[in-house]
């Protein structure tokens, strides 16, 4: 537990520094995200670890990020030779092709909001990280003092409806008081209203999702490059689904 509160402290740390810089430390931070969490899951597929896959996987992600105008073209890119790699490689089957093109189209996308809100206003960046990290923090321990029921035995069998409800509230809660805070950071109230009550759910899936990952392959995390809390990915998984959707809002609401 003292392994975990201190790697979580560092983890805090690095993220409330460069969100607040940002420029050139938040993306140095995002681009390892980006590379690190491909190899994350490039590792966790097989044994043996695909050079090419990852190559191509951690460039998608990149051109996603920095060549926004272009990532129609690298994801389209990707995706014919991914699958030319599945036709003439049998050690990769569809499934596996498939999973990598949506984990790639997810980590990319994630990241380049990350950079792009963060450009806007840095405290409406730290709204959206506050929403997915306090839905996951209430989550857990109202789950644990009033989960009866339980969400989903399949995926995730220590998550309750409970703990689902009350991670949503005050992840709902907290996040429009946080908006409130900074005058809704220019934009109209409604605006937040709705990002507000829909990406705690969103969030919430996120992480379903990426135990959804973990377990088709076998494994109880994606890598053990954080003490006590597993991969980068293991920590990005409500993050990533959280930050893609509030990015998909804002681009409806411009």
């Amino acid at each position: 537990m003292k392994q975990r509160v201190i790697s979580g402290a560092i983890i805090a740390a690095i993220t409330i520094i460069s969100a607040y810089v940002g420029g050139l430390l938040l993306a140095a931070v995002l681009t390892f995200v980006a590379l690190y969490g491909s190899y994350e899951f490039v590792k966790i597929r097989r044994e043996e670890f695909n050079y090419l896959v990852y190559a191509i996987m951690a460039l998608t992600c990149l051109g996603i990020m920095y060549l926004h105008d272009y990532a129609t073209v690298f994801v389209l890119l990707e995706l014919i030779f991914l699958l030319t790699i599945s036709v003439f490689d049998e050690k990769e089957p569809f499934d596996d092709i498939a999973a990598t093109f949506l984990m790639t189209v997810m980590i990319g996308y994630a990241m380049y909001f990350m950079l792009h809100i963060q450009q806007q206003n840095k405290w409406m960046f730290g709204y959206v990280l506050i929403i997915s990290y306090l839905t996951d923090v209430f989550a857990f321990f109202v789950g644990i003092k009033f989960g009866k029921h339980k969400l989903n035995t399949r995926v995730s069998p220590k998550k309750t409806i409970e703990g689902s409800l009350g991670g949503w509230f005050f992840g709902c809660v907290t996040s429009f008081i946080w908006a409130a805070i900074f005058s809704f950071f220019g934009r109209p109230v409604y605006q937040f209203v709705v990002a507000s009550l829909c990406l705690p759910i969103v969030s919430e899936i996120g992480d379903l999702v990426f135990s959804l990952v973990k377990r088709h392959y076998g494994v109880k995390d994606f890598s053990n490059l954080i003490p006590g809390h597993g991969g980068i990915l293991d920590r990005l998984d409500s993050h990533i689904f959280c930050i893609i959707l509030f990015g998909v809002l804002l681009t409806i609401f411009k």
